[in-house]
């Protein structure tokens, strides 16, 4: 069945592997709310999931390259491939503690030279786009770039805690400000043109997600030196604003899906970008836990918990949204019912060419 899952259009576009990211970051935040053995399951659906996409991919690669080179120079596309070394990194961060400690290190070796490669692309989209193109084109997807760079620092740490901390630091401090440029234009793009219901999709949750992850990312380097004072200090202080940064988000984007879905009717129904909506709520579990503990409030680590089990619950939804399409007798989901009415299209445009 899982195998099924990952031939279709839908999971081997860009985005693909953020189902991997959303399983890998949940397994993360259940595990630290106790739940060891839920944690390990969502692990090894994890890591198959990876491995089957990994196997669609290199079939992609060998048969369609000039799809994959299309989609690399596309601004609506080229910012999904980041998730690929999001989930390898997510992966490695959980398995770096552990006997796949090996593993963890051939996924960043991996990782780290795709990051490059993309934010070159990226930057070759962005630059042909111009101002003007950016306002247009820019939406959440392009976080996603801030999510690589900090996955990347995440898996760093953890596989190699007490060397390159000044490396680690570097690329912390500049994936935060690569957030606040994208913000900027996220922003700029609201204010210019505004967004319209359809516009509001769930690739935007990752506004909240990658500043989670810069938050787990700083918060992880703190005791590996990144905050010299013993308690307290203007880190600290950065890194509480953050979390209160991310918070905020919470309450705003549900009552964005509530002004798409409640007050402008668009229909409500599973597609692949869910993932993206499961991987903050996960990503804010576990930073808040990390960052109660390393520089408090105590209460944070409650409330990370609390949210752990929510993005578990919001992990099944989007789970079950996207088997039960593939099962007999499926209701077909958001994606698959977009294929189905692009064949017909494209059937009667052929017929009324033979006519």
């Amino acid at each position: 069945m899982w195998t099924k899952c990952v031939r279709v259009e839908p999971e081997l576009r860009p985005g693909g592997f953020a189902s991997v990211m959303a399983t890998g970051i949940v397994s993360q935040a259940v595990g630290a709310a106790g739940a060891r053995r839920l944690s390990d399951g969502l692990l090894a659906v994890a890591v198959a999931l990876y491995e089957l996409l990994l196997a669609g991919w290199a079939r992609r690669l060998t048969g369609h390259r000039q799809d994959v080179a299309r989609e690399l120079r596309e601004p609506a596309k080229v910012f999904g491939f980041f998730t690929f070394v999001a989930g390898s990194d997510v992966l490695a961060t959980r398995l770096a503690a552990g006997p796949g400690r090996p593993v963890a290190a051939v996924l960043l070796a991996v990782a780290l030279p795709v990051w490059l490669a993309l934010m070159w692309c990226a930057a070759r989209v962005v630059r042909g786009l111009g101002v003007g193109g950016v306002l247009r084109h820019v939406d959440g997807s392009w976080f996603l770039c801030v999510v690589g760079l900090q996955s990347l620092v995440l898996a760093g740490g953890a596989l190699e805690p007490h060397r390159a901390l000044v490396a680690k630091v570097a690329g912390w401090v500049l994936g935060v400000a690569l957030y606040v440029v994208v913000a900027a234009a996220v922003a700029g793009r609201v204010v210019s043109g505004g967004l319209r219901p359809g516009e509001l999709t769930p690739p935007y949750w990752v506004t909240m997600g990658a500043c989670a992850i810069s938050l787990l990312a700083g918060a992880r380097l703190v005791p590996q030196g990144l905050d010299p004072a013993p308690t307290g200090g203007a880190v600290a202080d950065f890194l509480l604003a953050m979390w209160g940064w991310t918070t905020l988000l919470v309450p705003v984007l549900l009552a964005a899906g509530i002004w798409r879905h409640g007050v402008h009717r668009v229909p409500l129904a599973h597609e692949p970008t869910w993932w993206t909506i499961v991987f903050p709520l996960g990503m804010y579990a576990m930073s808040s836990v990390v960052l109660g503990t390393t520089e408090g409030p105590h209460g944070l680590v409650s409330v990370g918990h609390a949210m752990a089990w929510a993005a578990s619950g919001a992990w099944t939804l989007a789970a079950l949204g996207a088997l039960l399409p593939r099962l007999p007798g499926g209701v077909p989901g958001r994606g698959s019912g977009q294929k189905k009415r692009s064949r017909k299209g494209k059937a009667r445009r052929q017929a009324h060419s033979a006519r």
